[in-house]
């Protein structure tokens, strides 16, 4: 698949496959009742129901949610009950108390209103209930990371490797230019750091939190290298350098996993929550 990480399964193996294993490992339990917000292509939701689990993903693409309905039908199902449905969850109306994990991976983001999401994911939660988001924070971003993407990205560009966008000779300028990518040049808006975690630390205990590298994403969606045994080489090592470099506090990360439990007994302000 060009232009995709799925075009090559070693490029899966790294990323997406590394993102559900995060996501599964850390729910424990059996036979849950789990809602899977912003399913996408529906692979952590299958895997989810191969576990035993009871999962209903929801997405509001309706090609991501066709893929995911094909895949569920094509591939080996679980032991669990496995449902997609197209909504958009802002304006989705689901039954208080009824689930035990609500799963926000690479989504909350994306919302309009990260703090009602939540608090429509505490509502639909059972008592004692978990929130598990993964999620990333590119607002983050410092010159330090972004001179290391530079270094790894300008000769994959000379070398005719990369195909997005060229970077400048100068590297004052590709570090600026990168910054400008990452924080500020996107098309569409997305929730700072601090705009998801200060509602998901309000609502629910904190049992989990940690950095995982994803910077390396981006490089390795844009890499294109012919010969595939040096592909999947450098893309491991790009990957382990940043695990590294984030483990000795050198750049900044990306992307974070919050788990969270639902308390006994929580007042929240009354505010309106579809």
């Amino acid at each position: 698949m060009k232009g995709s990480l799925w075009r090559r399964a070693s490029l899966v193996k790294l990323t997406h496959a590394q993102n559900c294993q995060l996501l599964t490992g850390s729910i424990s339990g059996r036979n849950l009742k789990i809602l899977d917000v912003g399913c996408g292509t529906g692979c952590i939701s299958l895997e989810l129901s191969r576990m035993g689990h009871d999962v209903l993903g929801l997405d509001r693409n309706e090609r991501m949610t066709e893929i995911a309905t094909r895949t569920k039908k094509t591939g080996k199902s679980g032991s669990g009950k496995l449902q997609y449905e197209m909504a958009d969850f802002d304006k989705w109306v689901g039954t208080t108390g009824a689930y035990d994990v609500v799963i926000f991976s690479r989504v909350l983001h994306d919302l309009p209103d990260p703090e009602n999401a939540l608090l429509k994911a505490h509502r639909l939660l059972k008592s004692r209930g978990r929130i598990l988001c993964l999620e990333y924070a590119y607002n983050m971003m410092d010159k330090k990371t972004a001179a290391w993407l530079y270094q790894i990205r300008k000769p994959l560009e000379l070398q005719d490797w990369y195909s997005s966008p060229h970077l400048p000779d100068d590297p004052g300028k590709g570090v600026d230019l990168i910054m400008h990518e990452v924080v500020t040049g996107r098309k569409q808006h997305i929730n700072t750091f601090e705009e998801m975690i200060r509602p998901l630390k309000r609502l629910f205990y904190q049992e989990t939190f940690s950095w995982h590298p994803y910077h390396f994403w981006d490089v390795l969606s844009d890499m294109r290298i012919p010969n595939h045994m040096i592909e999947e080489r450098l893309a491991t090592m790009i990957k382990k350098l940043e695990e590294f470099l984030l483990g000795i506090g050198e750049i900044q990360p990306a992307l974070f996993l919050y788990k969270g439990r639902k308390p006994d007994t929580y007042h929240v302000r009354n505010r309106a929550v579809n």
